[in-house]
C-alpha cells in the first residue's frame, strides 16, 4: 500500500509539472510584464488541486484523448487571473508567502496581467476539438466569478448576512470552477448530452470548492497559528462574516447575540486581547467548533460516497486521499 502511495504521489508531480509546462506555452508571450507574470503564474501555483481534479475525473470517466491537459491548463489560467484580480481588491500585499503582482509592480499590471491570463485561456478553448462544447462551461464560469465578488464586496462584512447568501458567494467564488473541471471531463469523455449526469458532475464540484471553503473558514478560528501557517483569527479581525460566525450569529438570542453585534461593529475592541476573549467565549458557548466540524465531515462523507462507485480506479484512490486532508477530525 505505502509503495502504491507513492507511485501515485509520483504520478501527480508528473501531471503538475506537464500542466505547468503547458500553462507556460498559452501564455507564451515577449512583452517583458507579461513574462514576469508568466513566471508569476508557475512559481506560485500551488497544488494545481483544480486541474488535477480535472485530470482525475478524466481518468474515471474512461476518456483516452489530451485535451484534459488543455482544459485544465485553462481552469487554472482563470483561477490565477481571479487571484489576481482578488488582489487588487483585497489589497492584499502576499499570497503564499510571495509579494502579490499587485504589491510589485500595481494595480493597473495586476489588473491588465488577469485579463491577460484570462484571454490566453479563452483563445486556447477555440482551438479545442470540443470547443463548442466546452464554451458555454468557461463563459458561465467568468459571469460567476465576476457576481461572486460583487456580491462579496457588498455582504462580507454585513453582520445579517444569511446563511443562504454566503453560500451563493462561495459557489460564485469557489464552487464554480471546481464545477467547471468536473463537467468538462464528463463531456470531454461523454459529449455534451446527459444533461441529468453533467448536473452530478458539476454538483460534486460545487461540493467540493464549498468544503475547501468551509474548511478555510474552520482553520481560521479553531487552528493554531503554528500548525496552519498564518496568524489565528485573521478574518476576525478584519470583520469578515464567515461560517464560524454565522453559526454563531445565529445561535444566540437577546444579550450575548447584541454583544456579538457589538464586537463586529468595534474594529479596535475585535484587535484587542479583550475582543478576542469575548469572541472565544462566545464560541464556546455556541459550540460552534464542533457544529462546523460535524458539517466538514458530513460533506466530506457524501464526496467519498459518490468516488466510491469508482473503488479500485487509481485516481479514484488519489481523489479520495486528496479529500481526506480536508477533514478536521482531530
Amino acid at each position: 500500500m505505502a509503495s502504491e502511495m507513492k507511485q501515485g504521489t509520483s504520478r501527480q508531480k508528473l501531471i503538475i509539472s506537464r500542466f505547468d509546462a503547458r500553462l507556460e506555452s498559452i501564455i507564451g508571450v515577449d512583452l517583458p510584464v507579461l513574462k514576469k507574470i508568466r513566471r508569476y503564474v508557475i512559481k506560485s501555483g500551488g497544488k494545481r488541486i483544480r486541474p488535477l481534479t480535472h485530470y482525475h475525473f478524466c481518468m474515471l470517466f474512461g476518456y483516452q484523448g489530451s485535451e484534459w491537459l488543455d482544459v485544465g491548463a485553462i481552469g487554472e489560467l482563470i483561477h490565477a487571473a481571479s487571484l489576481l484580480h482578488d488582489d487588487v481588491i483585497d489589497e492584499a500585499t502576499s499570497r503564499r508567502s510571495l509579494p502579490t503582482v499587485n504589491a510589485l509592480d500595481g494595480n493597473k499590471t495586476a489588473i491588465l496581467g488577469g485579463d491577460f491570463l484570462l484571454a490566453c485561456g479563452m483563445e486556447h478553448l477555440r482551438q479545442l476539438n470540443h470547443a463548442l462544447d466546452l464554451i458555454g462551461i468557461f463563459t458561465r464560469v467568468l459571469r460567476m466569478l465576476a457576481v461572486g465578488e460583487l456580491m462579496q464586496m457588498r455582504w462580507e462584512y454585513h453582520f445579517a448576512l444569511k446563511q443562504e447568501q454566503y453560500q451563493s458567494v462561495i459557489n460564485h467564488k469557489t464552487g464554480v470552477l471546481f464545477g467547471a473541471m468536473c463537467e468538462s471531463a464528463w463531456v470531454l469523455s461523454h459529449g455534451p448530452e446527459n444533461r441529468a449526469e453533467r448536473n452530478i458532475c458539476l454538483a460534486f464540484g460545487e461540493q467540493m470548492g464549498r468544503l475547501f471553503q468551509w474548511r478555510d473558514d474552520y482553520l481560521d478560528y479553531f487552528a493554531e497559528s503554528a500548525a496552519s501557517g498564518k496568524e489565528q483569527y485573521q478574518d476576525f479581525k478584519r470583520g469578515l462574516i464567515t461560517a464560524p460566525v454565522i453559526l454563531m450569529r445565529d445561535a444566540l438570542k437577546g444579550a450575548e447575540r447584541k454583544r456579538l453585534a457589538q464586537l463586529w461593529s468595534d474594529a479596535e475592541l475585535r484587535h484587542s486581547d479583550r475582543g478576542k476573549q469575548h469572541l472565544e467565549e462566545l464560541l464556546h458557548i455556541t459550540g460552534v467548533q464542533s457544529r462546523l466540524a460535524l458539517q466538514i465531515e458530513m460533506e466530506l462523507t457524501q464526496l467519498m460516497q459518490f468516488l466510491n462507485q469508482y473503488s479500485g480506479h487509481p485516481s479514484c484512490e488519489l481523489m479520495q486521499n486528496q479529500l481526506q486532508k480536508l477533514s478536521v477530525q482531530t
